[in-house]
């Protein structure tokens, strides 16, 4: 399998940190603490994980336009039309529907008229799973190419992190609030043919009891879980995340991952990492090996959660990061938690 084009849509609106602290400065007007001193808190904290920026929706933008652009680009020069994909897979967290999947929804909206759609939904491992799920069917089944999309747009009002998570009531919250501030928005096209079969290998693992440090619960969650103090610590609805113990787990399982996939980050070309903090990534970079050849997307883009992997690829090729015949590694941490490592022929 092949990547044969990957394409990234970011909203217009760039937001600084230091316009998330004021926005949180405004909605905690009940904090019961010294909010000046908290806020100085986040400030810090954004700053030294290499944040600079993030990509929020403007007045008048929508999730679909900025997917129908990356989609439309990712196929020009393809000498494929919309009525030629054989599959289309909508990825990620973010997504107007819970019924019927997204991706017939977008598959309606741009004119899919004959590709076979479903969606896969493993949080920020979303774009991965779908890889790795299309590249075996390209291998069991006579797909000709597959396009996997993706528009994560979670800063929408009344979504899972804005206004709530930036309406704090104690400092206790912050801890479970702070990966909210880091969050950025991207759509992301990637069009997938079944060429050089072998190409792809991908490592993944999974730890289920590592499950409560990143959730979103629904109404009701109580009944589908064995609760603990951590469980949906913010309420329904709500995105919490302990990013600290996230990084350290998923740097823990780097030297298996690595093993598995059979790489080592000396002989990559280029490693793309999910957008989280640079400068834990760098540190275990440095730890591992690979520290001089990851590509930093996160400082411009925030955390861009199932996108990460696809926009950084995207953004490394539109600036002669990564040329053809590169090996491309790419590491992945998502709540659940589960975690994989992938390398490929660019």
């Amino acid at each position: 399998m092949i990547i044969e084009n990957v394409v990234a849509s970011f909203p217009t609106r760039r937001v600084s940190n230091e316009e998330v602290v004021d926005l949180i400065r405004f909605h905690s007007k009940n904090f019961d603490g010294d909010l000046s001193k908290a806020m100085r808190l986040v400030q810090t904290l954004l700053d030294r994980s290499g944040l600079i920026t993030r990509h929020w929706q403007a007045e008048g933008e929508r999730p679909i336009d900025h997917l129908a652009q990356a989609i439309s680009s990712a196929l020009q020069g393809s000498f494929l039309q919309y009525a030629d994909i054989d599959l289309f897979i909508y990825v990620g967290v973010s997504g107007g529907f819970r019924e019927p999947a997204n991706s017939y929804m977008v598959a309606k909206a741009l004119g899919f008229v004959r590709a076979e759609c479903f969606d896969v939904i493993d949080a920020c491992m979303s774009w991965t799973r779908a890889i790795s799920l299309v590249d075996s069917l390209f291998k069991t089944r006579s797909y000709r190419n597959a396009l996997v999309v993706n528009a994560e747009f979670n800063m929408t009002a009344g979504g899972p992190l804005f206004p709530a998570n930036f309406s704090l009531q104690s400092p206790s919250q912050l801890d479970h609030a702070l990966p909210s501030y880091t969050i950025g928005e991207a759509a992301t096209a990637t069009l997938l043919l079944p060429d050089r079969p072998d190409n792809f290998h991908i490592a993944f693992h999974s730890k289920p009891e590592l499950a409560d440090l990143c959730t979103v619960p629904g109404q009701g969650f109580e009944d589908f879980c064995e609760m603990t103090d951590a469980t949906g610590k913010l309420g329904v609805g709500r995105f919490t995340a302990l990013g600290a113990k996230l990084h350290h787990h998923l740097d823990q399982e780097i030297p298996q991952l690595l093993a598995t996939a059979g790489v080592t980050g000396e002989e990559a070309d280029i490693v793309l990492t999910h957008t989280s903090s640079s400068v834990d990534w760098h540190k275990a970079g440095a730890k591992h090996g690979f520290a001089e050849k990851i590509y930093h997307l996160y400082p411009r883009t925030g955390n861009v959660v199932s996108a990460s992997i696809p926009a950084a690829l995207a953004r490394a090729r539109l600036e002669g990061r990564v040329q053809t015949g590169d090996r491309v590694m790419f590491l992945m941490g998502s709540a659940g938690m589960s975690f994989a490592a992938c390398t490929f022929l660019n």
